[in-house]
């Protein structure tokens, strides 16, 4: 049950959780404090919608990793599931027991039949949006829920994993990770991304975590757009891995919280803007995801998908093409490390496949796509045949 409090000067409001519920919150976040150290509260963001604050005794301790993981967990209580309105948990706080839920309105009778035929369109049609977007939080929250309740170890992995976390990520993510017994996490000071999982043949699946979840301030994500730049400036860099590493480089951005609704200092379209200049300018795919859970669970995902042989050389193989050009292509496949894209880089560099068999290491580095690792790789398999 939700305590209401309001502060003396400004008559701001907050709803504390009860004792019993932050004790079954650090049970369900697995944080080891005693209840009477922990504050949790609702108040109401700058955008009108309740918002979740956590605060721990500082005598108690200093990091604040775990605050992220009891927040979560609160998030997740029926206390603050029971409504996406404000208001509607302010008069629940103060009336607890007389609180009713609203009824809906009453059946269009005869007498009133031509009446409410007359209503104007544009009213029907925004009372429909406004019906479509109450159902759509309520699923919103549901899947909310249902994504803080994601098992990580329920993942199937065929063989050890090893994730490499930059020493700035909360320890809550590694914490979530190593709950999977197949997967070791290292703490590591990485150039590019907060998560590099590399596999036996040096190819890298790099992730990177922007956090978009509401507390009233900027997100990270529009922080390191508008204060720092430095969005911008990781993925450049990693473009510019992609393209000239001799090996496979895998970029991806994972996008925590709704990254619409939660910006504060970014319109919409600008939102947009920055979102789609980094899928189809800088080539990165980009994944959202709803809380730290959610994100420690993706990234477990992907990490088994890229070490399971998904992303590295797939053979296309399933079926003999008929076309000359496809043939010709479907023999470089063959060669390690060679796409659809480079194999037809190589025969429009070299104009043959016997003229690309009979390539130097030197001459093969001069095709785009072609480091000095898949040079050797290529001449090491051809000079053996």
């Amino acid at each position: 049950m939700l305590r209401l409090w309001r502060h003396p000067k400004t008559q701001a409001i907050r709803l504390y959780f009860s004792k019993k519920t932050i004790a079954n919150a650090l049970a369900d976040a697995d944080v080891a404090l005693d209840p009477e150290t922990v504050k949790g509260w609702i108040q109401q963001n700058r955008s009108g919608r309740p918002e979740v604050w956590v605060s721990v005794k500082s005598e108690v301790t200093n990091n604040r990793a775990p605050l992220s993981g009891i927040r979560d967990a609160l998030e997740r209580t029926d206390d603050f599931l029971a409504s996406d309105s404000w208001d509607t948990l302010v008069e629940q706080a103060q009336n607890p027991k007389s609180y009713t839920k609203p009824q809906s309105e009453p059946p269009v009778s005869p007498e009133n039949h031509c009446e409410a035929n007359n209503h104007d369109a544009e009213a029907l049609e925004t009372t429909d949006d406004h019906t479509a977007a109450a159902g759509s939080d309520a699923q919103n929250r549901k899947r909310y829920y249902e994504a803080g309740r994601l098992d990580i170890t329920s993942i199937k992995m065929p063989k050890p994993i090893t994730i490499e976390v930059d020493h700035r990520e909360t320890r809550l993510i590694s914490d979530l990770l190593s709950a999977h017994p197949l997967i070791s996490v290292e703490t590591s000071q990485l150039e590019l991304a907060d998560f590099r999982i590399t596999d036996r043949e040096g190819n890298e699946l790099l992730i990177e975590r922007k956090r978009c979840t509401g507390d009233g301030m900027k997100t990270d994500f529009e922080a390191s757009i508008q204060t720092s730049g430095r969005l911008f400036d990781q993925s450049e860099r990693l473009r510019f891995q992609v393209s000239n590493s001799d090996h496979q480089v895998i970029p991806v951005i994972i996008l925590e919280g709704n990254v619409h609704a939660n910006a504060t200092s970014m319109l919409l379209q600008q939102v947009d803007g920055a979102i789609s200049f980094i899928a189809a300018v800088q080539r990165i795919s980009l994944l959202s995801t709803y809380n730290a859970n959610h994100s420690a669970y993706a990234i477990a995902k992907l990490a088994s998908h890229f070490i399971d042989g998904l992303y590295t050389p797939v053979s296309l193989h399933q079926a003999k093409p008929k076309a000359l050009f496809s043939q010709k292509t479907y023999v470089l496949e063959s060669l390690p490390g060679i796409s659809t894209k480079i194999a037809e880089a190589l025969l429009e560099h070299f104009g043959s496949v016997r003229a690309v068999t009979q390539a130097s290491e030197g001459e093969l580095v001069r095709v785009p796509g072609i480091g000095a690792k898949r040079a050797r790789e290529i001449s090491r398999v051809l000079g053996e045949a």
